[in-house]
């Protein structure tokens, strides 16, 4: 057998050897480096594009998450707040400066030009002749109208304008004493076409301002800057007519009235006026009242209730009346029908425009009965007039003042002999 010889410098070598042989352990940076450097040039140059794309797309995520987050949010914030506000908020109060009325003494009704109300009234003598008269211009302007029978059974108009100043008025015709005192109560100008004797000394001797067309002879109505004219589309006596702006212009040149002593509301006491809606509740419509001043049917007159208007319409002689000027019915939300008592006379001489030989002579001062229609009903009263100069007022048969509706008062004058009226309001009918 062999004989081995063991030497225990060997036995180490060996083992020395055995541990030199192992792999020793690579920390991790160290690989990715000397993976790195065993890259050619071309694979680093892919390898950084990578990496940065990597990275940006990376940045773009975390970029999206956090406007997806705060946009969120604020949407939540701004709902939370928007509840909190939400209780509605008052606008702002703007003060509008309201429009300044001035009331019509005459009629009641409000007008936003003073200007118009600072002068005198006029009263126009209107006539109502069958059938050549008719229709008449200016009638549905007026604030008041008397209506009067004249001679032989015939009425005639005093239309009195203030607010209103319509450019034809008429046909213009003549002046009774009557009227006169109905105008001088108002303070106005009386406007009339000649008159007869004694309506002419009533003129001369009372201190009433007056115009008489007949002193401005009689240009066409088809030419301008008239202040009274006769129309060529109707006979004489029945075609005169005037412009009430140009008579009130040439009443002031003549010193009739000034700005000074024109303050109508001053002078005349208005009369109880109601502010009620346009459509009255009481009444019944097709409600009349029938005047007869005298025995010829032509000048009858009926006023129909129209409750649709609060007013009523006016029908002469069996016809619906309207202003030639416009085609308008004439309609009144007053009507006044006044008992006055009177007598007829003869006057001598031929002083006058008028061929009769008998006149009217009227009681125009003192008090009698009245009966007033607005709203549909009737008011059973009193009229009362002092004086001449004083103007008619009126009182129901309690000795309260009568109130009016706003608007026109056409006053129906009656006198005993000749005259009577009728009224049918609701289901009930009353005669005088």
């Amino acid at each position: 057998m062999q004989e081995v010889n063991f030497n225990a410098k060997d036995l180490v070598d060996k083992e020395e050897n055995s541990v030199e042989n192992v792999s020793p352990k690579i920390p991790k940076q160290s690989k990715f480096k000397n993976w790195y450097n065993n890259l050619s040039s071309n694979q680093k140059v892919v390898f950084f594009a990578v990496l940065m794309l990597g990275i940006a797309f990376t940045l773009g995520i975390i970029t999206f998450v956090w406007i997806l987050i705060r946009t969120n949010f604020i949407k939540t914030h701004n709902t939370i707040t928007t509840t909190k506000v939400s209780t509605p908020i008052s606008p702002k109060k703007t003060t509008k400066k309201p429009v300044q009325e001035y009331q019509d003494p005459l009629d009641g009704v409000y007008v936003t030009n003073q200007s118009i109300l600072q002068k005198p009234p006029l009263a126009v003598m209107i006539e109502n002749y069958y059938p050549d008269a008719r229709p008449q211009m200016g009638l549905d302007e007026a604030d008041l109208v008397y209506e009067n029978q004249v001679e032989g059974g015939i009425t005639r108009f005093m239309a009195v304008f203030l607010a209103n100043s319509p450019t034809m008025v008429g046909p213009i015709r003549s002046a009774r004493e009557y009227y006169i005192s109905w105008a001088l109560g108002i303070g106005a100008i009386y406007t009339h076409w000649g008159g007869n004797i004694y309506a002419l000394q009533e003129l001369q001797n009372t201190s009433i301002p007056s115009i008489d067309g007949i002193d401005f002879g009689a240009p066409d109505c088809a030419t301008s800057g008239y202040t009274f004219c006769r129309s060529s589309q109707r006979l004489a006596p029945h075609n005169a007519y005037g412009n009430t702006a140009s008579i009130w212009s040439y009443a002031k040149s003549q010193g009739l009235y000034s700005a000074s002593d024109a303050q109508l509301a001053s002078n005349v006491t208005p009369y109880n006026f109601a502010n009620t809606p346009k459509q009255s509740l009481l009444g019944a419509n097709g409600s009349s009242i029938n005047i007869t001043f005298s025995a010829d049917p032509d000048y009858n007159v009926q006023w129909i209730y129209d409750q649709s208007n609060n007013d009523y319409i006016r029908y002469n002689g069996g016809t619906l009346q309207y202003d030639a000027s416009n085609n308008q019915e004439v309609v009144a939300k007053n009507v006044v029908v006044m008992d006055v008592s009177g007598s007829e006379s003869s006057y001598p001489g031929d002083g006058t425009t008028e061929p009769y030989s008998l006149i009217w002579i009227l009681n125009t001062t003192g008090s009698g009965k009245a009966t007033i229609f607005n709203n549909g009903q009737e008011i059973q009263g009193t009229w009362t007039k002092s004086s001449d100069t004083t103007r008619m007022t009126f009182t129901d048969s309690n000795g309260n003042p009568v109130t009016f509706q706003r608007g026109t008062i056409w006053f129906e004058i009656l006198q005993p002999q000749t005259g009577s009226f009728t009224y049918t309001q609701a289901t009930t009918s009353t005669s005088k």
